[in-house]
């Protein structure tokens, strides 16, 4: 019977063995693939030395008696040992119970002593007989306490665990592991004692893979659910890249919402922030709380609907600023222009006229000076408000830029009506402020008809050109006409004529006498432009007030500085040169000048501004003259005297001369142009300024001149301008006359 019973544990142990192998090796899968996060570290662990002791109990039951059965016997006490150690940190694993680095050093410890009691005395095993050992008094007690270390750290480990049904089920396969582990150290010895020191792990491992395959359940359940959330947050982001309007996309993004949580009750709502930002938020309708991941998948969900709105409101708004004026809320210059394209698009089909309404508010520029820019704003306003009203729903109205506004009419009617709409919008303006004056608007009236064929920016430069025309002759109102359409091409013609003058070097410089009033010698120039074209001289006066309206005579100023710098250089006299208003404007206004006059030779340059000039930009005047003077250039006043309070300014400006405009010039010889003069030469004798009359034509006015004291003279009486160094001037000295 004995033979036949251990023959069956060898053969039960061996099959055993043989599926703990396999059952380590799936464990080895599942820890590779879990990355040890579940416990199946430990658990592989305790697992193999489970094999390893099934292992060496086969091997101790086929042994006989003698040394290597007591050497198997041994190390079979210590891989059982090494086996309720592992216990410790498994369980820990498993349940998440506090650390166990304390608990397993004591148990090791105890099976450490257990092992130095088995081989220094005979108080552990005192025999061994092969399938049955003599236990010395220590056997149990030695083994009983690390054991108790276990059941301590398993009942505190349970306790602590917030997962309740891995806490009944390690918890109750804990308890039939210790008591078929207590067992063979309880009952008898015999041919079931070693087969008992393995089985009694099977019902903890069963356990504890129990609970890890259902945790692996629950991470694949997670995994599946956080796979689905992901894909779920994509359908909302591709429906909030082609979302038109946050309303809808909040909609759709509850739905998602609802469909991938299985709640029905989710809400959201979108409110605005300040500065175009948003704020959204997902809860259920009953305001339970939601798990969190779900919490984590709604916020997530909600950032981006609100960056979507945030996206959408900012394109609407970049659209509508595109083409939308902000002040006034018209339509814009883009936006007229496409809307003209449109309605002679129309026209054309339908075979009739379209007329166009160019409005400017006269002196908005002086209102704003006076009452400021939010009066002149609200003129905007209120001037775009009575256009609608008055153009009626036919017309459509929209702010060109500045002070100009547009009004386009799809069926402008008999030119009777026409013009009277115009006069209406030239007098209707009313602001609702009665101490305020109200300003009139001039009107530019331009046809276009399916005979003209004309593109929409021709027909605006049309418009354009009516309304300045009104400006200019002050009437208020003016229809675009053939007498228009020549000047427009006149002026275009210029404007080609003086394009090639610039490249063709076609520009010249013609030098006019400036003269000592004494001796009549000859001490200065000023450089006069001149346009060689066609074969012919073209005065100034042809071409020179559009170059200043076009802002072509800031390259021809240049080029003049250039011109004059040789000029001088070859006469060895100094040069005056005019500065136009246009030209001084101009930021680079200092740098233009020192790279066209080249270096040195400043004190031979004088610059001629004019007071309307000066009081343009009185900041950038002072610092641009300012720094001409401090390089050696002379800065003087023409045609001084003929307003803008100069006799109060003179002392704050950077000026070196004065030039006596030739109104009072021509008046010296009375009592009244004699007062002027001599008060205009004290002044500058006062501020230690040259003078220049210029205008000199006689020789009373000369004699009157020279009484009164005016050091330099200018003027045909003296030499005309001409292309070379002027000559000596041919007059009697006033002394011998």
């Amino acid at each position: 019977m004995p033979v036949s019973v251990s023959f069956v544990a060898v053969v039960t142990q061996s099959v055993a063995a043989g599926l703990v192998a396999g059952l380590c090796l799936l464990q080895a899968i599942w820890w590779r693939n879990d990355r040890g996060r579940s416990g199946s570290g430990w658990l592989l662990a305790w697992t193999a030395a489970i094999g390893v002791l099934l292992a060496v109990n086969v091997a101790l039951s086929v042994l006989p008696p003698g040394t290597a059965y007591d050497v198997v016997m041994f190390a079979r006490a210590q891989v059982l040992a090494t086996c309720v150690v592992l216990a410790l940190p498994t369980v820990a694993a498993f349940t998440g119970g506090p650390p166990v680095r304390a608990w397993v050093l004591a148990a090791a410890a105890a099976f450490a002593l257990r092992a130095v009691v088995w081989l220094t005395t005979d108080l552990v095993v005192v025999a061994s007989t092969g399938a049955s050992s003599v236990r010395g008094p220590l056997a149990v007690p030695t083994f009983f306490l690390p054991l108790l270390v276990v059941v301590g750290y398993l009942l505190r480990a349970l306790r602590s665990t917030d997962d309740r049904r891995a806490s009944v089920v390690i918890g109750g396969t804990g308890l039939v592991s210790v008591a078929l582990l207590a067992l063979p150290y309880l009952a008898p010895v015999g041919p079931w004692t070693h087969p008992l020191t393995v089985t009694w792990t099977l019902p903890l491992v069963a356990g504890l893979t129990a609970v890890g395959l259902g945790r692996l359940a629950t991470v694949d359940r997670e995994t599946r659910r956080q796979h689905a959330l992901r894909d779920a947050l994509s359908e909302a982001s591709s429906a909030a890249s082609v979302a038109t309007e946050p309303d809808g996309l909040l909609q759709q993004a509850e739905t998602i919402a609802r469909r991938h949580l299985g709640d029905p009750t989710v809400a959201g709502t979108t409110r605005p922030l300040p500065c175009g930002r948003f704020v959204t938020t997902f809860e259920r309708a009953d305001g339970a709380s939601t798990d969190p991941r779900a919490a984590g998948f709604l916020d997530d969900l909600a950032r981006l609907v609100s960056s979507a709105a945030e996206r959408i409101t900012l394109a609407r708004d970049l659209r509508q600023a595109a083409f939308v004026d902000s002040l006034t809320g018209l339509p814009n210059r883009h936006a007229l222009e496409r809307h003209l394209a449109a309605a002679i698009r129309t026209a054309s089909e339908r075979n009739h006229q379209l007329a166009v309404l160019f409005c400017d508010l006269d002196g908005l520029k002086i209102e704003n000076e006076l009452h400021g820019h939010a009066w002149g704003d609200r003129l905007l306003t209120d001037a775009g408000r009575h256009l609608r009203a008055t153009a009626g729903e036919d017309g459509v109205v929209a702010r060109f830029g500045g002070d100009e506004l547009v009004v386009v009419l799809a069926e402008p009617g008999p030119p009777e009506a026409l013009r009277d709409l115009a006069w209406r919008i030239r007098s209707g303006l009313s602001t609702g402020v009665p101490d305020r004056a109200v300003p009139l608007l001039s009107v530019g009236i331009a046809l276009w008809c399916p005979e003209s064929a004309g593109a929409p920016e021709h027909l605006l430069r049309q418009a354009d050109a009516a309304m300045l025309e009104a400006k200019r002759t002050r009437s208020g109102v003016v229809v675009f006409d053939d007498a228009l359409r020549a000047r427009m091409q006149a002026e275009e013609e210029l404007r080609r004529e003086l394009d090639v003058a610039l490249v063709g070097n076609e520009l010249t410089v013609h030098y006019q006498p400036v003269v000592d009033a004494r001796t009549l010698e000859v001490v200065g120039v000023e450089a006069l432009a001149r346009w060689e074209h066609g074969g012919r001289l073209r005065m100034p006066g042809e071409w020179l007030p559009f170059a200043e309206d076009t802002g072509l005579i800031v390259p021809i100023g240049r080029t003049i500085v250039g011109i004059a710098r040789g000029g001088s250089r070859r006469m060895g006299l100094p040069v005056m040169v005019n500065v136009a208003a246009r030209q001084l404007a101009e930021p680079s206004f200092v740098d233009h000048v020192v790279a066209d006059w080249g270096r040195g030779d400043w004190g031979r340059l004088t610059l001629e501004i004019t007071e309307s000039a000066l009081l343009q930009d009185m900041p950038h005047v002072l610092e641009s003259l300012t720094r001409l003077r401090a390089l050696g250039a002379r800065i003087a006043i023409d045609d001084f005297g003929t307003g803008y309070s100069s006799f109060a300014r003179l002392a704050t400006l950077p000026v070196d001369v004065l030039k006596i405009d030739r109104a009072f010039v021509d008046a010296v010889t009375t009592d009244e142009g004699a007062a002027v003069v001599r008060a205009i030469v004290s002044l500058a004798q006062a501020y230690r300024l040259d003078v220049v009359a210029e205008g000199v034509e006689t020789l009373e006015q000369l004699d009157a001149l020279v009484a009164l004291g005016v050091p330099k003279l200018q003027g045909f009486l003296l030499g005309r301008p001409a292309a070379g160094r002027p000559g000596p001037v041919r007059l009697p000295r006033p002394a011998e006359r």
